[in-house]
């Protein structure tokens, strides 16, 4: 792994200088470069893209996703509890997206029940007997 270093202006300080600010600024900007992508072992990624770098680490899709708006395409989830969005009646989202769940509050003729949007329609799941050990 090659890394090389430079100032732009040579400037030395005699023996004694206080070291301020100003006086640092007198040295230039440095630059650093880097010959090749830092391997994985060596701490790096070995990539030259953010996307190369998620790849060579492991990462899936999910790794770009916002934490408030995930798609899980695959897999399997298990030791996981859901807390399904909960709304009335009333307030139920526009059906069209098939496949959702929630929970309503009073969509079985004033019962609580589960409701699936089936693409055109909620539909309701009607909860029955409470469970028992």
């Amino acid at each position: 792994m090659a890394i090389s270093g430079s100032v732009t202006r040579g400037f030395t300080f005699a023996t004694g200088v206080e070291i301020s600010a100003s006086n640092l600024n007198l040295l230039g900007t440095p630059s650093v470069s880097v010959a090749t992508p830092i391997s994985v072992g060596n701490g790096g990624t070995n990539a030259t893209t953010a996307a190369n770098a998620r790849t060579n680490l492991g990462l899936g899709s999910i790794a770009t996703q916002a934490s408030n708006s995930i798609a899980v395409t695959g897999g399997t989830m298990s030791g996981v509890l859901i807390t399904l969005p909960s709304y009335a009646v009333s307030a139920l989202p526009s059906a069209g997206t098939a496949g959702r769940l929630v929970f309503c509050t009073d969509g079985d003729g004033g019962s609580k029940c589960l409701a699936v949007d089936d693409g055109t329609a909620w539909k309701r799941i009607a909860l029955g007997a409470t469970v028992s050990t």
